[in-house]
């Protein structure tokens, strides 16, 4: 698995398009959606070493990604037991 920005770099988009794909990205995460980017590769048949073609940027895809049904009693039980919970959103990794 590699985050959106890395397989940007894979690709080797020009800035314009990044920038337009970073607001696709804002756009999904406004609507509370996870984004999952897609790139493919030729490799020529039977040489799997080989470097193949340059990485092509496929596109973007959206996924609602809800929290477990149990969060809310894990976060409340650690929260007596005198745990100062975090949480961790993609953004800040």
């Amino acid at each position: 698995y590699l985050c959106g920005e890395q397989i940007m770099e894979l690709c080797k988009l020009r800035e314009d398009t990044k920038r337009n794909i970073h607001a696709i990205i804002d756009k999904f995460a406004e609507r509370g959606l996870r984004s999952l980017a897609v790139s493919r590769q030729e490799v020529p048949e039977k040489t799997k070493e080989s470097p193949g073609a340059p990485w092509q940027f496929v596109g973007l895809l959206s996924l609602f990604d809800p929290p477990r049904h149990d969060s809310a009693e894990t976060i409340r039980r650690a929260l007596h037991l005198g745990v100062n919970v975090k949480m961790i959103t993609g953004k800040l990794l």
